[in-house]
């Protein structure tokens, strides 16, 4: 009797003498394919090689859904644990590269080598944007009939991956707001000119920047969340106005972008110049516009005054440091925002406060 199978159109080409497949999946075969069981995960029939981050699902479905007139996705890869059959189309020479139709047994058992957040963030977007059914997501097939390869197929997949730096991301996304705006600022604001990390996720000592552009972009996110409803403009023109006055009372970010002083000494001996610092600088910012629209430059003028030394430990231990290292934990952030707000004269929030306690 024959088995139940499904066909899919592909691709074959060969790897290590190996026939594998590249196919079109539509979206809509992804629930029947890749199953989720009642911990909206995989089923236990299927599995991954990745503990699904449920939040990561969320966000890539979000992400579908809202930009689903242009949104972008990598291609998976998966491992079939059965023998496949695969139709060429006429003329087509074994081993050689041929198109045709791929049959894969119903009851096969499909491990997702990569991808497990994308295939279930689209099968989730798919619930609140139907029309994505007939769009398609590329799949990566090897065949592993007993199953003994999958775990040398995952590995050999990820050997050579490199996450891409988020400062990276950011240097070139267009949709995202601030994104473009944090650019945009760089450019106009002159300490910025040329003096932040566009690609990098972290600043050797030998270099003149001074930010890393992620650090840069979180910090006006910070100094930017209570204006969502305002203009684009008005927002880039404000972000440009604070990085500029800031820049004033820090002669050492001049200093640092001329070659006049050391950015490793800079950095070894200040807060400021750190990716907390920044921060802690926007979280006092998004305060003080808040809470002087028209005489926030006046009530600026004292961060220059703020001992920023990493040796004023009863400051800075605690906030920005742990046990005399900077930390980049939300809390520490927090605490270090706190600092700059106190010593300028701000109020701070009940959940700031209780941090103080």
């Amino acid at each position: 009797m024959n088995r139940p199978e499904f066909n899919i159109p592909a691709v074959r080409g060969t790897q290590a003498g190996r026939a594998f497949y590249t196919a079109m999946c539509p979206i809509r075969l992804l629930s029947k394919l890749f199953p989720v069981g009642v911990d909206q995960t995989t089923s236990h029939s299927h599995q991954s090689f990745r503990k699904v981050n449920l939040a990561r699902v969320r966000e890539i479905a979000k992400d579908v859904v809202a930009h689903h007139d242009d949104y972008h996705l990598a291609s998976v890869t998966v491992s079939v644990e059965q023998q496949v059959r695969f139709i060429a189309a006429e003329n087509a020479r074994p081993k050689q590269v041929a198109v045709g139709e791929l049959l894969i047994p119903l009851e096969a058992r499909m491990t997702i080598v990569d991808g497990v957040h994308r295939i279930l963030g689209l099968q989730r977007a798919l619930k609140e944007f139907p029309s994505l059914a007939d769009e398609c997501i590329a799949m990566l097939i090897h065949v592993d009939p007993d199953g003994t390869r999958r775990g040398q197929i995952f590995s050999d997949v990820k050997r050579h991956e490199r996450s891409s730096a988020q400062s990276r991301r950011i240097a070139v996304d267009d949709r995202d707001e601030i994104a473009r705006l944090t650019r945009e600022v760089i450019a106009v604001v002159p300490v910025f000119v040329d003096a932040i990390e566009m690609e990098k996720t972290a600043i050797s000592n030998r270099s003149r920047k001074l930010f890393t552009l992620s650090a840069l972009y979180h910090a006006n996110k910070v100094l930017l969340a209570d204006r969502k409803d305002t203009s684009y403009e008005d927002r880039l023109a404000l972000a440009t106005e604070f990085w500029t006055e800031v820049a004033t009372k820090f002669p050492d970010w001049t200093e640092i972008v001329k070659g006049e002083t050391s950015a490793a000494e800079i950095r070894a001996n200040y807060v400021h110049c750190h990716a907390i610092g920044i921060a802690a600088i926007a979280r006092a910012g998004r305060a003080l516009l808040a809470q002087s629209p028209k005489g926030w430059k006046r009530r600026l003028a004292k961060l220059s005054s703020l001992n920023w030394a990493r040796s004023n430990t009863k400051l800075w231990e605690g906030r920005a440091m742990i046990g005399g290292r900077l930390s980049k934990s939300s809390s520490a952030v927090a605490r270090a925002g706190n600092a700059v707000k106190l010593h300028l004269g701000l109020k701070l929030t009940n959940d700031e406060q209780a941090l103080e306690k």
